[in-house]
């Protein structure tokens, strides 16, 4: 149970992870779990309403009457609280969202704090129109803290201004709902069967995926049956994704089929809960080499380094806060399967180095990225108050 000196009247505005498994939804739901196991008074107002789903990145009509109606219950619950804390949006429809709360929350003069889960919101804000721009800076100049994941994903925010620096706050992601916390271990290599490599994200092209299947048919050229890829996720259909050769699981099994990995990939689609944990469990090395322009901290990564896993990814956004190269993982080039491949080769060739990159994931883990860790953090900065007055995680 989490406990902290005074209690506080707080509304929580964000998605839930009912209607669609994402990171930010599963990052909000352990805050609301939190919330409701410990003696924080709070109210809730869900972000997805209704689970309209539209292609991200888009207008959608179904989407903005969502907004208007979780912008009026916000409005109503604003009227009993003290304190405002929402995920923050990174497109023009979520933005009404967030300016149309932000300034009743402001009149009343309340407490307010804007969550940002990504890492584009200096690509949002640029490619807006100039009256845009300004109602997005008279928007950041009236929240009182705007919560980012990481320090170098600080930088995204100052386009808008010197102002916002002061504002910011690093909070950097946990050990999300959907995993259970595993025992500490330093994995080894197998001495027989085949590498486990496992690839658990959204199956859009810039998160890499078509990268490590292409990545496999090196390998396969070069140590037939040494490696076995684990492809788990779902198809997401995103503005940023074009020209997409693979969009349902019959076309990526006709993918898998044309490469000839059917011996040697398997997919698994969306995993959740038990099934989940057995594929951090079995896997070796965790891959995921994403260029994805609005990425910021990959929950799926800190997942890995909970289990132990030496991570294949790209210096890209957060990520550098995740992965040291050379110590808990390597980084590869974006689009460049042959620099997976070499990757790969060159974590699992050597028993002693794969160890150490396991131990030191773990160590990383523990060290950056607990629940208790990140959830300490996250209320002490929406209570604005110091760490030391919010109470270490107990059970009752």
């Amino acid at each position: 149970m989490l406990r902290v000196l005074d209690k506080v009247d707080l509304l929580a505005c964000g998605p839930r992870a009912k209607f669609a498994v994402t990171g930010v939804a599963l990052a909000f739901d352990l805050l609301i779990q939190e919330l409701e196991r410990g003696q924080l008074k709070h109210r809730l107002v869900d972000a997805t309403y209704r689970g309209v789903v539209s292609k991200s990145g888009t207008f959608a009509i179904g989407r903005a009457i969502e907004t208007i109606c979780v912008i009026a219950m916000v409005w109503w619950h604003l009227l009993f609280c003290k304190i405002y804390y929402a995920t923050m949006s990174s497109s023009p429809v979520g933005f009404i969202r967030d300016y149309l709360t932000i300034g009743l929350a402001r009149l009343l003069g309340r407490r307010t704090v804007l969550h940002l889960h990504g890492g584009g919101f200096e690509d949002f804000y640029t490619s807006q129109k100039p009256w845009l721009q300004r109602l997005i800076r008279s928007n950041l100049n009236r929240t009182d803290t705007i919560v980012v994941l990481g320090e170098l994903l600080k930088e995204q925010f100052y386009c808008a201004g010197e102002f916002v620096k002061p504002k910011l706050a690093v909070v950097p992601n946990g050990l999300t709902l959907g995993v259970d916390e595993p025992v500490a271990v330093v994995k080894t290599l197998p001495k027989g069967g085949s590498l486990q490599l496992l690839y658990l994200s959204s199956l859009m092209p810039s998160k890499g995926f078509f990268d490590v299947l292409q990545s496999m048919v090196l390998l396969e050229q070069q140590s037939p049956g040494r490696y076995h890829l684990n492809l788990c996720g779902s198809f997401v259909d995103a503005k940023t994704e074009t020209a997409v050769e693979v969009h349902d699981e019959a076309t990526l099994h006709a993918y898998i089929a044309k490469l000839e990995l059917g011996e040697c990939v398997t997919y698994h689609g969306q995993v959740l809960g038990e099934e989940k944990n057995l594929q951090f469990a079995q896997a070796n090395v965790f891959l995921l080499p994403t260029s994805y322009p609005w990425e910021g901290q990959p929950l799926s990564i800190i997942e890995a380094l909970a289990f132990s896993i030496p991570v294949i990814s790209c210096c890209h956004k957060g990520i550098p806060e995740l992965v040291e190269d050379g110590k808990t993982g390597l980084f590869v080039k974006s689009g460049a399967p042959d620099s997976i491949a070499s990757a790969l080769v060159q974590i699992t060739s050597n028993a002693q180095v794969y160890s150490s990159m396991s131990q030191s994931a773990r160590q990383h883990y523990e060290q950056n990225f607990r629940r208790d860790v990140h959830l300490k953090r996250l209320i002490s900065v929406i209570l604005d108050c110091p760490e030391s007055k919010v109470a270490q995680l107990e059970n009752r």
